[in-house]
């Protein structure tokens, strides 16, 4: 018996009034005026600032420049080095306090110039005098304070995602009708989102662009010489030409977004949807049930990822889906319901059960039923593979999906396609209870004819992602006759990708956008039915929130693989491994599932619906997002050049461990796993190897609740001798608990990141300083636990393994599922459970004595706690006692 986990949606169950005069600032689309500074650090763990380096430029013309310095940072030399060099190339030379008073916020303030960094965060951080946590809305966030004068108001840099929002705080100067919240922007952030490279260097940033100016290298970090400024005062114009080329990046969408409000492609996405007139369709049907949402939620389960073949190399060709979620956009027809005006509700459960009887791989060849697909099924499930989010592990560490064997006393809602997915798998119809088709009315009014990169769309008449996806694929075939050294491959390659981007940027992400506050509030959580919560945070509903979208279009691409599944299944073959649009298949029946999925191409294009992308490799697989691809032969493993053919989910986050001389530390490791397997090496060879090194992580101090972990290492202690905001730290992986409580080690930045388990760190549990290795995990050991993973969502240890039967007792709310990669291996952010105290208070009075005390709880006190849940209608649910009790409740 097993609890399963259903999305939910919330409301509040009272709105705050807000104030209903109060617009947001729009942000000019571009700006004339910019500085650009950047600041070089010692190279200790409190990372000081040292020197920095500034430009104004007006209409791309240099207005003003200079250096600045922190005199407590550098030694009598250094300065020395400062005066001289800038006296020998006349460039001003200002204090750290005379730049921030007489530059920075003359400029960026007064003047309103746009702020720019190569993260930005960081660079804010080092000017500062001081930090406390933002209050309110911002709550998480830090307050900066560069400057005593109180005209200078402070700035506010919170997390978004995976980027970061700056503003200047009101203050009794900075206030009302003008208050002015300032122009920042993060170049490496930008640079992320239109270059598509997660964590992009700026050194590699300027090559991709190809600016005239590229970052020096080989440089030795912390001492100041004429070297060093010639580097930062390069990087600084590094960072203004990469800022130069992203606009001009950004120019060729022709959507009107400022670059100051982009944090994500979706960002784009959904400023081009804007730019047509096409409104959310929360903002249009405001009354549409919430009953219906709540039902919509609990079908959304994302993508399928999962390894069917583990710990067995087999030869594989991998097939890949042509734009996987554009294409389910255009097999469902989406585009109608992204302009309908509203929704029409329909009960078609007959037409359904009579749909399902004759359902099979032949049907779903046809892409004119794919049109029809746009349903929501309630079943009774009894052994039906359909979604299951559960926590497979047991560890109490998470939800995961996986597509399953389900049998549940409550009845469930599933988006149509999951339905049919069960069908072909198991050659049953499911349980039919009710089924509603969903069927677009009317025609947006506001909708408006547009260019958006280079192409006039009219979106009454064009489906923009069919054009956007077509558009590309005849780019592609066009560079094909070019030469890689023509100018033109490099405009057509730009074009291609910014397509690319924006085409993935109105997949499903944007309709299933919601962001949940910073404080709990009284809620309404909406599923299979409701219930009220003050336990919990309201998760507000993105732009354009459309959770029926986003439910069909990850349905239907799970569909796809299923159908590729059966396919390989039909072929009496099995497949080795898949991943949201990939499939990895026996090399000889390839080519027979490519064509069988080639009826179902929506596009004007002859274009390849599955494409073969790496042919005839063997793959060795330990579970999802844990893989290999290579070459073997003589007992010799080789990867793919040019490109990983390996996933190191679980190891991918660590530092490296070796010496400098070993670049692809991650390929080391890969290949002495297969060599594990293949029986070249030993467990003893990998413990000789790894024994010495351990498993340490870099990360950033990213947020309000991290930095709270080093409060008690900052008390008491200069600004200049704290840990400070975004500055970099290390995380070690517990192996010893003490007073019940597993030991997690944080350590401040280390050059050589191996040398922190001798040094003193703090408990993240508990802020106590503590000291020794044996609190640290030893690389060996992390590397045969990754080598031994299981794939815990289906039965089985080694070869094909088989789906688990889950026989689901009660279900769980939850809420947003995405993590903060920075406090994830901390454990710090996962998704909220939404608690139904009503509930827990009923299951507690119906508990008997001998269950309580099972659980650890003495007859008196489990007394006691009923006797108030009786007396006062309510319970504390953060005593020890009914922590407990909530756990079985």
């Amino acid at each position: 018996m097993s609890n399963i986990a259903l999305r939910g949606y919330t409301q509040k169950i009272k709105e705050s009034s807000g104030n209903s005069f109060f617009k947001p600032r729009e942000d000019p689309l571009r700006h004339d005026r910019t500085l650009v500074f950047d600041t070089e650090t010692t190279t200790d763990q409190y990372q000081n600032v040292k020197i920095g380096y500034f430009k104004i430029c007006q209409d791309g013309y240099i207005q003003h420049k200079g250096m600045f310095y922190d005199a407590a940072m550098l030694n009598d030399n250094e300065k020395k080095v400062c005066e001289v060099y800038t006296s020998k190339y006349d460039i001003p030379l200002y204090t750290l306090n005379e730049f921030i008073d007489e530059v920075f916020y003359p400029e960026v303030f007064g003047l309103k110039t746009l702020c720019v960094g190569f993260n930005l965060p960081f660079d804010i951080s080092r000017i500062s005098k001081r930090v406390g946590d933002s209050r309110k809305q911002n709550k998480g966030g830090f307050t900066f304070t560069l400057s005593e004068n109180k005209f200078n108001p402070p700035i506010i840099v919170k997390k978004m995602g995976d980027a970061y929002n700056f503003k200047f705080t009101s203050t009794k100067i900075n206030k009302g009708n003008d208050h002015f919240t300032g122009y920042f922007l993060d170049a490496q952030k930008l640079a992320e989102v239109l270059l598509q490279s997660k964590k992009i260097s700026l050194d590699k940033a300027g090559q991709k662009l190809n600016t005239k100016t590229k970052k020096m290298k080989n440089i030795e970090h912390g001492k100041v010489t004429k070297k060093y400024i010639d580097y930062l005062i390069q990087d600084v114009e590094t960072t203004y030409q990469v800022y130069e080329k992203l606009i001009e990046e950004l120019d060729h969408y022709q959507i009107d977004i400022p670059p100051t409000k982009i944090f994500s492609s979706a960002s784009i996405g959904k400023h081009s949807l804007k730019q047509l007139g096409i409104e959310s369709f929360l903002s249009l049907n405001p009354e549409f049930s919430h009953e219906m949402l709540g039902n919509i939620m609990t079908s959304y389960y994302g993508g399928r990822c999962e390894c069917k073949i583990r710990k067995e190399p087999v030869k594989v060709t991998t097939l890949d889906f042509t734009s996987m979620y554009p294409t389910i956009t255009m097999e469902m027809d989406l585009w109608k319901f992204m302009i309908a005006e509203s929704l029409e509700m329909k009960d078609i459960t007959d037409e359904i059960k009579e749909m399902l009887s004759k359902v099979n791989l032949a049907y779903l060849q046809n892409k004119d039923n794919w049109k029809d697909f746009v349903v929501m099924v309630k079943i009774q499930p009894d052994e039906d593979i359909v979604p299951v989010r559960m926590d497979y592990k047991g560890s109490g560490t998470g939800y995961n999906v996986g597509i399953n064997y389900l049998s549940s006393d409550s009845e469930l809602w599933y988006a149509l396609p999951d339905v049919i997915n069960s069908v072909i798998l198991t050659g049953k119809v499911p349980i039919i209870i009710e089924a509603i088709k969903f069927i677009p009315k009317g025609i947006q009014k506001g909708l408006k004819k547009s260019q958006i990169l280079g192409i006039d769309v009219d979106p009454t008449k064009d489906n923009l992602v069919q054009v956007l996806v077509e558009e590309r694929q005849n780019i592609k075939l066009h560079m094909k006759d070019i030469s890689k050294d023509d100018p033109e491959y490099q405009q057509l390659s730009s074009r291609a990708q910014a397509i690319k981007i924006l085409v993935n940027a109105m997949s499903y992400g944007i309709f299933i956008e919601l962001n949940p506050e910073n404080k709990k509030s009284d809620i309404q959580v909406f599923g299979l039915d409701d219930f009220n919560t003050s336990e919990n945070r309201y998760e507000k509903a993105g732009n354009y929130y459309h959770p029926l979208l986003a439910v069909m279009i990850t349905a239907g691409s799970k569909l796809f693989l299923a159908m590729a599944e059966a396919k390989t299944k039909e072929l009496d073959s099995v497949h080795a491994y898949m991943d949201t649009d990939s499939i990895f298949v026996p090399p000889e029946h390839a080519q027979e599932i490519i064509d069988y999925f080639q009826p179902l191409n929506p596009y004007s294009l002859d274009i390849d619906l599955l494409k073969p992308e790496k042919e005839d490799m063997w793959s060795y697989g330990i579970s999802s997002k844990r893989y290999a691809l290579y070459t073997y032969e003589n007992e010799e493993i080789n990867f793919m050049e040019g490109e990983r053919s390996f996933k190191l989910h679980g190891l991918g986050h660590l530092t490296n461990p070796f010496p400098k001389t070993i670049g692809d530390w991650q390929a080391e490791i890969w290949e002495d796993l297969l060599q594990l397997h293949y029986g070249i090496l030993t467990e003893i060879d990998i413990e000789e190897k790894y024994s010495n090194l351990y498993a340490i992580s870099r990360l950033t101090v990213s947020t309000a609740n991290v930095l709270r972990r080093f409060k008690g290492f900052n008390k008491g202690k200069s600004w200049a001798e704290q840990i400070k905001p975004f500055n970099f730290y290390h995380v070690g992986f517990q192996t010893i608990e003490e007073n019940g409580k597993a030991v997690k080690p944080l350590a401040p930045f280390s050059n050589d990141p191996q040398s922190i388990v001798y040094e003193p760190f703090i408990d993240y549990e508990t802020g106590e300083v503590k000291q020794g290795s044996h609190y640290f995990k030893q690389l060996s050991r992390t590397i045969i636990e990754y080598a031994n993973h299981p794939e815990s969502k289906f039965d089985g240890e080694i070869g094909v393994l088989e789906r688990k039967h889950v026989q689901a007792d009660s279900v769980i709310y939850i809420g947003k599922e995405a993590n903060s990669i920075d406090e994830q291996a901390l454990d710090v952010k996962r998704s909220q459970e939404f608690i139904n105290k009503q509930e827990i208070m009923g299951n507690i009075l119906n508990m008997s004595q001998k269950q309580a005390e099972a659980l650890g709880v003495s007859r008196s006190r489990f007394h006691g706690i009923k006797k108030r849940i009786r007396e006062n209608e309510d319970l504390n649910l953060n005593t020890p006692a009914v922590r407990k009790l909530v756990k079985k409740a």
